[in-house]
């Protein structure tokens, strides 16, 4: 994986945390409702895993925000 690859992993983790977090939710909570390990979704926040198309949907869903909303990095 190149650096900008890892770059963008962190970001797109970062905004999925910032947007967990606005709505209040912990990662257990989310975890709970997407039937995920939480270390699974720390990985995924903190840009060290890969995260599926389907994943992003089914968190998005669960936090109530659109996908598009984790590609907003123009606030980074």
């Amino acid at each position: 994986m190149t650096d900008k690859e890892k770059e963008h992993l962190k970001f797109l983790g970062k905004k999925i945390a910032q947007k967990r977090r606005s709505k209040k939710l912990s990662q257990l909570d989310v975890c709970a409702l997407i039937d995920m390990e939480k270390s699974n979704l720390s990985a995924i926040e903190n840009g060290r895993q890969n995260v599926t198309a389907l994943t992003l949907l089914k968190i998005g869903n669960a936090i109530g925000v659109e996908i598009k909303e984790f590609y907003d990095f123009s606030t980074h």
